[in-house]
């Protein structure tokens, strides 16, 4: 996008497949293969620091995610930072203890690990967690793809909301997705992405069954790679093929599918369901959107969001399969109105997410630390 509208952009990435400098849509790609992943952050500092040394940066971007950008910032503690919520390591922790034990289990795990003298990864004070919050703080600007991730870091990092920007992350739909008609009757319902508890997949698989007592045509895909389940020894495509033992006469599991052939799954898909605990900036919902399916969101997340609070979809709170239920029924057995819905979350990819729209706030961001004077730059001084 920035490419697009005339600047010069790089980026520093680790790949498993190949290493070097690559142009690649009009961005130079700097890769780097690390021999694990807590090496990334230095390896790609140092190449950050010697390119910067030939062709100065006016800027620099990098996650709060194991704050990847650390030394590269520490290097050239000149550039202006600016750090962008992906999602930081004590949050995705969390949920997913919290799946795993439930409240009562994640306390008791945090006395066992404070009785051997440890902290949990999810707890705040862990110094992986004290990392990505002290080079968040150090940021010159903090962006937030979602106002739910706003909320959530300003709350636990104890930062002043004033300092995150909402800032969407840009989305331009293929020609394939926009080009697939909104008026279909597949009377089938998809979850697309990896089948992990995190995302609700197994609220998913319990709302089947109830809606094949009342709809028993309908039929169900999961479309993603299996990650553990609550059976430590089952993949979860296994998992759930024994909850839905009754069911699996309606029920395709298709694992892992390229990105190029999501359009063929939503052209043959009427509604799709993300019952996601919480995420942050599901793209695959910008997918559906785009796609014009009639789409079951989760109401916890950056989803309450894309689906402009349930004007253009149907929003259900986490870990509530009955709701689950009630709305893909609702939109199963009123194809008019899924069909309305389709159309105005195609029309509302378009208009919130298009280049011009957030390419243009990105630049205004660029543009209010470009040229000043970094925070780490006086800290140093001082």
């Amino acid at each position: 996008m920035m490419a697009q509208r005339g600047h010069a952009v790089e980026v520093f990435a680790a790949s498993q497949l190949r290493q070097g400098v690559f142009i690649e849509d009009g961005v130079t790609v700097h890769l780097s293969q690390p021999e694990n992943r807590d090496a990334f952050a230095d390896l790609a500092g140092k190449q950050f620091a010697a390119r910067h040394a030939d062709a100065p940066f006016d800027v620099m971007e990098g996650p709060d995610y194991r704050a990847d950008a650390r030394t590269a910032a520490s290097l050239v503690p000149e550039i202006p930072l600016i750090v962008r919520l992906h999602t930081p390591r004590y949050l995705v922790e969390r949920i997913n203890m919290t799946i795993a034990r439930g409240s009562i289990g994640r306390r008791r795990a945090v006395w066992e690990a404070l009785s051997r003298g440890v902290l949990p990864l999810w707890d705040r004070r862990h110094p992986a967690n004290r990392l990505e919050r002290r080079h968040t703080l150090d940021a010159d600007e903090i962006i937030a793809p979602s106002a739910s991730i706003a909320r959530i870091i300003a709350r636990d990092w104890r930062i002043d909301p004033s300092r995150i920007q909402h800032l969407p992350n840009p989305y331009v739909p293929s020609s394939a997705l926009l080009s697939i008609p909104v008026r279909t009757r597949t009377n089938t319902v998809a979850f697309i992405g990896r089948l992990e508890s995190r995302k609700g997949v197994l609220d998913f698989a319990r709302a089947i069954p109830l809606i094949l007592a009342q709809q028993p045509k309908t039929r169900f895909r999961f479309v993603g790679m299996p990650l553990g389940s609550p059976n430590t020894r089952q993949k979860m495509d296994v998992y759930i093929q024994e909850m839905l033992s009754g069911s699996l006469h309606a029920v395709e599991f298709t694992g892992h599918v390229p990105f190029d052939q999501i359009p063929a799954v939503l052209c043959e898909t009427d509604l799709c369901v993300f019952p996601s605990i919480w995420e942050n900036f599901p793209n695959v919902c910008l997918e559906a959107m785009s796609a014009g399916r009639g789409i079951v969101g989760s109401s916890s997340g950056g989803m309450q969001e894309m689906l402009d609070g349930g004007r253009v979809g149907r929003l259900v709170p986490p870990r509530s399969p009955e709701k689950i239920v009630a709305a893909v029924l609702e939109l199963l057995t009123n194809r008019d109105d899924r069909e309305r819905l389709g159309e105005l979350a195609r029309a509302r990819v378009l208009s919130e997410y298009s280049v011009d729209r957030i390419g243009s706030a990105q630049e205004a961001s660029f543009a209010r630390v470009a040229g000043t004077k970094s925070r780490r730059s006086m800290r140093y001084d001082s």
